[in-house]
């Protein structure tokens, strides 16, 4: 069985990340899914971006980029943030000269349910909660309601986050949703953190693509989890990790080369 071919952000590298656009362009290449951000606005409304400020050389309002970075996504009314735009890169910005694949398109910030119906039943959502500890984020608690209210129901749509408070409120509202922990890159055993992730329900880990090792795949796969990595953009670790059961990644187009 080979892994599926994940669209990070709807394949970062190729698209405006995060907007319907690429994950049009990630179902027209034939991905098996995508990777997706989420947060709330200041009225409640799920939307699909990344950072919790708006980045100045991503966002344009009126035609012009952001003088400086943005406010917080949750101190934004749904009403604002759709009349900002994401399509378009500043030119000679560090994000230009590390995405240089990407071509100027108008693109607004999308609402999570305008991706689940793009998506249909058939093509994956990798839904991450996007939230922390931090003043930045919005409740966990009430993103993770939020957007289970949107995708229940759904057996294409997988939660994963790095704050697992939020894959735990998903577990009450939904014994039966699908869950993989976000790991970030560990710098010791990951056996425990496996242990953990299997003890709190999930049915899938989801680590940084360094700690998909051989043996972590083994025990995890053992411990009863699918795992799946992030972000995995050079074919040598395509190759690599071929026994996984998801990768994600901004290059799509290369893993299905590999495919």
């Amino acid at each position: 069985m080979q892994p599926w071919n994940i669209a990070h952000r709807g394949g970062a590298q190729l698209m405006p990340e995060n907007t319907l656009a690429a994950f049009a362009d990630a179902i027209a290449r034939g991905c098996d899914g995508a990777e997706l951000d989420v947060q709330l606005t200041a009225d409640g409304r799920v939307v699909v971006h990344h950072d919790f400020r708006l980045k100045a050389d991503l966002a344009r309002k009126d035609g012009a980029w952001l003088a400086e970075t943005g406010p917080r996504i949750k101190e934004l009314t749904w009403d604002e943030l759709r009349h900002l735009d994401v399509g378009t890169v500043r030119p000679a910005s560090d994000y230009a000269r590390t995405h240089p694949m990407l071509k100027p398109l108008d693109a607004p910030v999308p609402a999570l349910e305008d991706v689940v119906a793009l998506a249909g039943r058939g093509f994956k959502l990798f839904v991450e909660l996007k939230c922390d500890g931090s003043n930045d984020s919005a409740d966990p608690v009430a993103l993770a309601d939020a957007a289970h209210e949107i995708c229940a129901g759904r057996d294409n749509v997988i939660f994963v986050g790095f704050d697992w408070r939020a894959l735990a409120r998903i577990r009450q509202r939904d014994p039966r949703a699908q869950r993989w922990f976000t790991t970030d890159r560990l710098s010791g055993d990951a056996r425990p953190v496996i242990d953990a992730i299997a003890a709190a329900g999930g049915q899938g880990w989801f680590p940084h693509f360094v700690d998909a090792t051989a043996e972590n795949i083994a025990y995890a796969k053992g411990a009863g989890l699918n795992v799946g990595a992030w972000t995995v953009n050079e074919t040598a670790d395509m190759r690599r990790l071929m026994d996984l059961d998801a990768i994600c990644t901004d290059r799509p187009d290369l893993l299905a080369g590999l495919l």
